[in-house]
């Protein structure tokens, strides 16, 4: 991951093929495979997951009812995540804002490794409104998460639950 970029903006089919190559290279070209994680007795679907890595949309991961749990459970069973799709946010937005915040906090703690596509740079994910002094903090760890320190890291083992 070190010699590659790890963030890709603004969204579109460049983005999305350089989250494809970002597979390819991190699995080998494995076929991806699909697995659940149990959270406190509920189902975690992860539908495409392989070699110790995890690909996700924004909308399965922040526009559904998870929480700093879910998060975590995957932060303990992969290594790197692969998540496309990220919007700007803003007030109007405001639960999928948190939720991506949760996200990204189990995601650092564990040193988990993120290959995004993103609309934008993490300073501009969440330009102004209500909540924007809030996310500078993720906005920092986004930026810590792609320096070549952090991607040379392992990661951490962490319980789930």
């Amino acid at each position: 991951l070190i010699e590659a970029p790890v963030w890709y903006a603004p969204l579109g089919g460049e983005s999305e093929r350089a989250l494809d190559q970002a597979w390819d290279r991190l699995t080998l070209g494995a076929e991806p495979q699909h697995c659940v994680l149990t959270v406190k007795g509920r189902k975690l679907e992860v539908h495409r997951e392989a070699a110790g890595v995890a690909r996700f949309t924004f909308e399965e991961l922040c526009a559904r009812p998870l929480g700093s749990r879910d998060y975590l459970a995957i932060a303990a069973n992969f290594n790197t995540v692969i998540l496309s799709g990220i919007p700007t946010l803003g007030p109007e937005n405001r639960n999928e804002a948190a939720r991506f915040v949760s996200l990204i906090d189990a995601f650092y703690e564990a040193k988990v490794k993120l290959v995004a596509s993103a609309a934008a740079e993490p300073e501009e994910l969440y330009p102004e409104g209500d909540g924007s002094f809030e996310f500078e903090r993720t906005v920092s760890r986004l930026h810590e998460m792609r320096s070549t320190d952090y991607l040379a890291e392992e990661r951490i083992e962490i319980e789930a639950e």
